[in-house]
């Protein structure tokens, strides 16, 4: 297990999204990005639990498998989401982005970020600092 995102205890909200990039066969939108996969929504909550089973697994006293401390730790789910995001995120060839906030966010307002990227630079480094490098 390796999901070490980097959030604000003081940014409860956190949503992954995959962007990508629109073929040059779409004659229409060429070239553009769009947001493919998500939002996937979880709260910190699920991060610190997620954290505290990463550290079970490391224990080298109390030995746990991924399976068990997934299981303890409640976030199972959430983790098959995430691994799976990841997944066809790079066999697709699409860019991970974590955001985080203080607020609950409608789903449409990450297409509007993305959406605006293509044309205002301001959105296209949002969506650079937002970019998960693995």
């Amino acid at each position: 297990m390796n999901f070490d995102i980097k959030a604000d205890p003081n940014r409860p909200h956190h949503y992954l999204i995959g962007v990508a990039v629109y073929p040059a066969t779409n004659r229409k939108n060429a070239g553009k990005m769009y947001v493919k996969y998500g939002p996937l929504y979880f709260n910190h909550k699920d991060i610190e639990e997620l954290q505290h089973a990463v550290m079970m697994v490391k224990d080298k006293v109390f030995k746990t498998t991924n399976k068990e401390a997934l299981e303890m730790s409640e976030r199972r789910e959430l983790v098959l989401d995430i691994s799976s995001m990841q997944l066809a995120s790079h066999h697709n060839q699409c860019t991970l982005h974590h955001f985080s906030s203080d607020l609950l966010i409608d789903d449409d307002y990450f297409d509007l970020i993305v959406k605006l990227a293509n044309t205002i630079d301001s959105y296209k480094d949002l969506l650079y600092k937002s970019s998960i490098r693995g």
